[in-house]
């Protein structure tokens, strides 16, 4: 494996990250669920996930898209991905594993209007099948939210 095709493996990966936050955004929840393998793994913990069991585990794509629809009941939605690190395995040019970091935001109303911004990092296990990379494994960890009103533009 050249040092050329590990960089195309980044840009691609970060590609794929960034499809899962616009396809959430957009509600394209079908789209979204296609980004993981078909037995690919989508779960929630509040904080570091190590030592603690899920807030929900999803598994495949009728699951995840399912999971996605709770999504609706915010008006809007807004993820902003930033820093990404990607580890190759070693043994097996089909496999890499990533943390991103990424803050999203929540728009509802609820007598007022308020935004939910979650700070949550992406703990991702990628597989490479038929020659594309997918996600086959993610933990969604929650660091920390914070619920603000939101302020109507003048």
């Amino acid at each position: 494996m050249n040092d050329e095709t590990r960089i195309t493996d980044r840009l691609t990966l970060r590609a794929l990250v960034e499809a899962y936050a616009h396809g959430v955004d957009r509600r394209e929840f079908v789209s979204v669920a296609k980004l993981f393998t078909m037995d690919g793994k989508l779960s929630a913990y509040s904080g570091q996930p190590i030592g603690q069991p899920p807030i929900y585990e999803r598994i495949g794509h009728e699951q995840i898209e399912r999971a996605m629809q709770g999504l609706l009941k915010y008006e809007v939605t807004s993820h902003a991905l930033s820093q990404q690190t990607i580890l190759f395995d070693p043994t097996d040019l089909d496999k890499a594993s990533a943390e991103t970091y990424c803050y999203a935001q929540h728009l509802y109303s609820d007598n007022g209007r308020w935004n939910r911004v979650m700070s949550i990092r992406y703990l991702d296990h990628y597989r490479r099948v038929d020659n594309a990379w997918l996600i086959s494994d993610r933990r969604l960890a929650t660091d920390w939210i914070e619920v603000r009103p939101v302020h109507e533009p003048i």
